[in-house]
C-alpha cells in the first residue's frame, strides 16, 4: 500500500521502511502487506522498468544472501536473545533493525499465519 497514486509513493508505508527504519509498533493494516519479509524489501527493484531492462545478476559474494538467513524459521527467530541476535547477524545489515525491531517484524509475520 505504499503506492498511493501513479508515480507517487508514501515511504512510511514501504515494507523496507516499516521493517528497518520504523520504530514502534507496525499498524495491523500495513503489516498484512509485509508477509514473511521480516527485514527489507526488493519489490521496488524487481518491478522498476529501468532495473528490469539494465540490471544483470552478480556473482559478487558480498551481495549474496547468507544461507542461514534465507527463508529462516520464524519460530526460532522470535526466540533469539539479544546476544544470539548480535552473534547471528554480526556484520549484517539486519543489525540496523536492532533486536527489538526484528522480533517485532517476526511477530507480525507469525500473527498473519504466513509461515510458509
Amino acid at each position: 500500500e505504499a503506492l498511493i497514486a501513479p508515480r507517487q509513493m508514501d515511504a512510511t508505508r514501504c515494507i523496507a521502511y516499516l521493517t528497518i527504519e520504523h520504530r514502534g509498533a507496525i499498524s495491523p493494516k500495513l503489516s498484512t502487506g509485509i508477509g514473511r519479509q521480516v527485514f527489507g524489501c526488493d519489490i521496488c527493484q524487481e518491478v522498476c522498468p529501468f532495473t528490469r531492462k539494465f540490471s544483470q545478476p552478480t556473482t559478487e559474494s558480498a551481495y549474496q544472501p547468507r544461507a542461514v538467513n534465507t527463508r529462516p524459521n520464524l519460530h526460532a527467530l522470535v526466540m533469539l536473545t539479544e546476544e544470539e541476535f548480535r552473534e547471528k547477524f554480526r556484520k549484517s545489515p539486519i543489525k540496523r533493525a536492532k533486536h527489538r525491531g526484528l522480533i517485532r517484524n517476526v511477530k507480525a509475520a507469525l500473527d498473519q499465519g504466513k509461515l510458509v
